[in-house]
C-alpha cells in the first residue's frame, strides 16, 4: 500500500469528531490505516449537511478517496437522517462509482449486538446501489461504553481494508460482556436520578391503574 492511497471516515454521530463513540471506533481502523502509509481524513456528515458549500466539499473529498469508512450509531435498525440524505446524494451524482471501497461500523447501545444486522444489510445495499466495492462491516452492542477488546478486534481490520480483501460477513459481537453493560446502566440511571433529586422515583409506575 502505496502513501497515494487514501482512506475518509465518515462519522454519523450527530456528536460529531472528538466528542462521539463513532469517531473514537472510526478513528481506531484509521489509526491503524496510517500505519500502512494510508493517507487519512475525517469528516462529520452532519455538519457536510449543514450547506450546499460544506456538502459540496464532503462530496469532492470522498471523489478521492479509495477508501470511506464509515461509522454511525444506530438509529431505528437504520441510520440517522442526515447520514441516509448523505448517502443518497452520494448515488444519485455516482460520486466514487467503479472505484471507492466501503467499510462500515454500526454500533448500538443495546447489549444485543444482533440489533445491528438490519442496519449492515442497508449499509451493504447502499455499496451496490452506488457502485461502490463493500469490504463488510461490523456491528457492535453496548458499544458506547468500549472494553479494551473493541480496540484489539478492530484494528486487525485494517490490514483487510488496505488490501480491498471483504472482512467476513456477518461480524458482530458485544463491546463488552452484557451483565457488565446492565451493571453500568444501572450504575448512571442512579446517578442521574440523584443529580435530579429522583431517586425515589426510579421505581415509579405512573400509567399503572
Amino acid at each position: 500500500m502505496t502513501a497515494e492511497k487514501r482512506a475518509l471516515l465518515l462519522v454519523g454521530s450527530p456528536r460529531g469528531i472528538g466528542h462521539s463513540t463513532s469517531d473514537r471506533l472510526g478513528s481506531i481502523v484509521l489509526d491503524a490505516l496510517k500505519s500502512r502509509d494510508v493517507d487519512t481524513e475525517k469528516l462529520h456528515v452532519h455538519a457536510a449537511m449543514d450547506s450546499p458549500t460544506a456538502l459540496e466539499s464532503a462530496l469532492a473529498a470522498i471523489g478521492a478517496a479509495d477508501t470511506v469508512i464509515l461509522s454511525l450509531p444506530l438509529y431505528v435498525d437504520s441510520f440517522p437522517a442526515p447520514v441516509i440524505a448523505f448517502l443518497e446524494r452520494i448515488v444519485q451524482q455516482r460520486i466514487g462509482a467503479g472505484r471507492a471501497r466501503v467499510f462500515v461500523i454500526i454500533q448500538c447501545g443495546f447489549p444485543e449486538k444482533e440489533q445491528n444486522a438490519t442496519a449492515l444489510a442497508i449499509a451493504e445495499r447502499f455499496a451496490a446501489e452506488a457502485g461502490w466495492s463493500w469490504l463488510g462491516g461490523v456491528g457492535l452492542g453496548a458499544a458506547e461504553w468500549q472494553h479494551k477488546d473493541v480496540a484489539l478486534a478492530l484494528a486487525p481490520l485494517a490490514e483487510a481494508i488496505a488490501n480491498g480483501t471483504a472482512v467476513p460477513q456477518p461480524v458482530l459481537r458485544r463491546a463488552m460482556p452484557a451483565w457488565l453493560y446492565r451493571f453500568g446502566g444501572n450504575v448512571m440511571w442512579r446517578l442521574a436520578a440523584r443529580k435530579h433529586h429522583a431517586t425515589r422515583s426510579l421505581r415509579a409506575r405512573p400509567y399503572d391503574s
